[in-house]
């Protein structure tokens, strides 16, 4: 047996008690964090202003801005257009591990295609790439992990994407799973980073040359990005300079669960935020993007996601409503658990499996045995572990 239950059994009040304090105090905090957001609906210029403000005093900040729509803003889906065309990529990896036989990355991208009102059946795709040998280190000699080889996908993501793109007519959208813009927390990925970053820039800039809306989903959205604006409102502007988000009064509260008391319904959206990220320069500059908040529940209780583009989109009132409907009516396919159906679609085609692993470490090995190249062996520990 795995796990002493009854250890665990021990536990359950004490874990139930503070679990309800901490509902109560959330709760509370929610309260007063509604009031302020409703008691500043119509101020939506002078809080951008004052996040402006920040963004030019501060070294680091990270929060949402708003456009030009007052902060309550709630809008009904569109109806869906009858002719576009969604493209979705997901993808997955092997990361490299020094318990295997061979040091070795695969990326995963599968794509699918829906040309909408065309008759025509959704195409797809897979594209793998094996990194090189010389691409599996940092330039400290460590072998690349999670944070770095998650980087590496996400631009292949994007580039799939494009590829995949350039031979339909408008309108085009594209859908990835979680934020749009490429970030990693790694100080080891700093170079890469970097490098990626203006890599997908440039990707970027091919589709907004052509008109094509990337958008990024987030099912789950943890964020905090209004909660943060507001105190940056708050702030006196004599404070602002010395400004710490650890500071802030009202936390732990996420933007969607505060939207959802005026997202009820449907299909519905919030108004359209900017997000302000603004971190270590030599970490290179994020892309610009704004996002907002889409009710995709089916039943009484909301369930907001987050859905981000490009900032150029904001400025086209039409593309924003044509990513709305689209985002939304591709939910309704899942009608049980909303989620894109062709985002699922190329999640299931993007998977690596434990045996397509293996295969492809067998396949490396042979490739190096038949070269007279060295061969090494599994870990005593990974050996243990594959015969459980």
């Amino acid at each position: 047996m795995p796990v002493n239950y009854f250890l665990v059994e021990r536990n359950l009040n004490d874990f139930s008690e503070k679990t309800k304090a901490h509902e109560a105090q959330l709760k509370e905090t929610h309260r007063q964090l509604k009031g302020v957001f409703q008691n500043l609906d119509q101020q939506a210029a002078e809080i951008r202003a004052k996040v402006e403000r920040a963004a030019g005093l501060l070294g680091s900040l990270y929060c949402a801005k708003p456009i030009n729509e007052p902060l309550l803003t709630v809008k009904d889906a569109p109806p869906a257009p009858t002719n576009y065309t969604l493209v979705a990529a997901d993808g997955s990896q092997i990361v490299p591990s020094r318990h295997r036989s061979l040091q070795f990355c695969l990326i995963n991208v599968g794509l699918i295609k829906l040309v909408k009102g065309s008759g025509q059946a959704p195409s797809q795709e897979i594209r793998s790439e094996l990194l090189d040998y010389d691409r599996l280190y940092s330039e400290s000699g460590a072998l690349l992990g999670e944070e770095m080889v998650g980087l590496f996908r996400d631009k292949a993501e994007r580039t799939a994407i494009l590829d995949f793109s350039l031979v339909d007519e408008l309108p085009i959208i594209t859908l990835t799973d979680g934020p749009l813009d490429v970030f990693s927390s790694s100080r080891e990925a700093d170079t890469n980073r970097k490098q990626i970053q203006e890599d997908v820039a440039e990707v970027q800039r091919q589709l907004e040359a052509r008109e094509i809306i990337n958008a990024g989903y987030i099912d789950k959205p943890g964020s905090e990005l209004i909660s943060r604006m507001l105190s940056i409102f708050q702030t006196p502007d004599d404070l602002l300079a010395s400004y710490e988000d650890k500071q802030r009064s009202l936390r732990g509260v996420s933007d969607a669960n505060l939207l959802k008391d005026w997202v009820k319904k449907p299909g519905q959206r919030s108004a359209v935020f900017e997000i302000v990220s603004k971190g270590d320069k030599k970490l290179g500059q994020r892309q610009p993007v704004c996002f907002f908040f889409l009710n995709v529940s089916q039943g009484e209780e909301a369930w907001l996601t987050r859905v981000e583009f490009p900032a150029w989109v904001s400025r086209r009132p039409e593309l924003i409503d044509l990513l709305h409907a689209v985002v939304y009516a591709e939910t309704l396919v899942l009608d049980t658990h909303p989620y894109p159906y062709l985002l699922h679609r190329a999640h299931e085609l993007a998977v690596i499996s434990k045996a397509e692993a293996d295969a492809v470490e067998k396949m490396l090995l042979q490739k190096l045995d038949a070269d007279g190249l060295s061969i090494g062996k599994r870990s005593s520990k990974q050996y243990h572990k594959d015969t459980m």
